[in-house]
């Protein structure tokens, strides 16, 4: 397979990729704010980048081009596809054991297998009720070391619309469901899977099972007991009990009765307009919650909001 060289992510109006809702976020933080992290690059979107581009003096394009990104973020300009599987990657698929990823959103987990054999557990973040991640199977398409500010130390793409594993610079994030589609994991996780995958492993992106009338369920490849028990919020115990195991081997296509779980249950969120007056504080007294849940369901660098603004208020409490 012919291998082409990583070419720079250029951003420019119209594009409407997951790097560009990143992009307005570390606008936002940088000082140049947006009434709403959208992953649309549309007009007020690029008068922000023309007016940072001005403050560093690069020519005021809005256009983020390599050398802006970097002055954005501090790291490596982000790739765009690979369209081939580099030398060193290819080397590492030959004769070894396969390893895939499985990201189980309603356990905010991923979750690394070598040949159905679970090898490693990470917490994650996973995209907000607006900017979801996207469910089914991928494979990862781009590899990036140190791209810097929200993607953290790595960066590992897994879809066409750049949807990425990676690092943060927000590690009070993780296991919440804050991002603009991304799957965020704490740097060092997110280090040591990147020396673990290749271009090409498979990203499976699940939403979380659902116990079927009667409560059986079909054990899927990679399926352990406590993963099972982990999904479904029971126990390894009384897994084995209600199924009559005398040991924790399963296999794929076995059937189980699922007892003691709880299925996993959605984030609710209530979306209102800022209005003027409104200060984060009194939107958290007003709504039963606080500040910091507010600024993670906003994926919000400070405390400064706007008449207009909209804001996602975690459900929890609300009146």
């Amino acid at each position: 397979m012919f291998f082409m060289p990583e070419q720079p992510l250029i951003l420019s109006r119209g594009m409407t990729i997951v790097p560009v809702g990143n992009l307005q976020e570390q606008l936002s933080f940088l000082g140049f704010p947006l009434m709403l992290v959208d992953n649309i690059f549309g007009d007020k979107t690029e008068a922000a980048v023309k007016q940072f581009q001005a403050s560093v003096d690069l020519e005021p394009t809005g256009v983020v081009d390599s050398e802006t990104w970097r002055r954005m973020f501090g790291g490596e300009p982000l790739t765009a596809k690979l369209s081939g599987m580099g030398e060193k990657d290819r080397k590492q698929q030959i004769n070894s054991p396969e390893l895939y990823i499985r990201i189980v959103l309603s356990l905010r987990r991923l979750l690394l297998f070598e040949d159905d054999n679970l090898v490693a557990n990470y917490p994650v973040a996973i995209g907000k009720p607006t900017t979801p991640t996207p469910a089914g199977e991928f494979m990862i398409i781009d590899k990036l070391l140190n791209p810097g500010g929200v993607f953290g130390t790595r960066w590992m793409a897994f879809t066409e619309r750049r949807h990425g594993i990676h690092g943060t610079n927000q590690p009070d994030s993780i296991s919440n469901a804050v991002s603009n589609g991304c799957v965020r994991m704490f740097n060092e996780n997110a280090e040591e899977l990147f020396d673990r995958v290749s271009v090409g492993t498979r990203v499976i992106v699940e939403t979380g099972a659902v116990i079927p009338p009667g409560g059986d369920y079909v054990v899927q490849p990679g399926d352990t007991l406590y993963l099972i028990a982990l999904r479904f919020d029971t126990t390894i115990e009384a897994l084995m009990r209600v199924n009559n195991l005398t040991s924790d081997l399963i296999f794929p296509g076995q059937i189980l009765q699922i007892v003691g779980a709880v299925p996993p249950s959605p984030i609710q969120f209530l979306t209102i307009s800022v209005s003027p007056g409104d200060t984060l504080f009194f939107l958290a007294q007003r709504y039963n919650t606080t500040v910091e849940a507010i600024m993670r369901a906003n994926d919000l660098n400070q405390d400064i909001i706007y008449p207009g603004q909209i804001l996602l208020i975690p459900a929890t409490g609300v009146l």
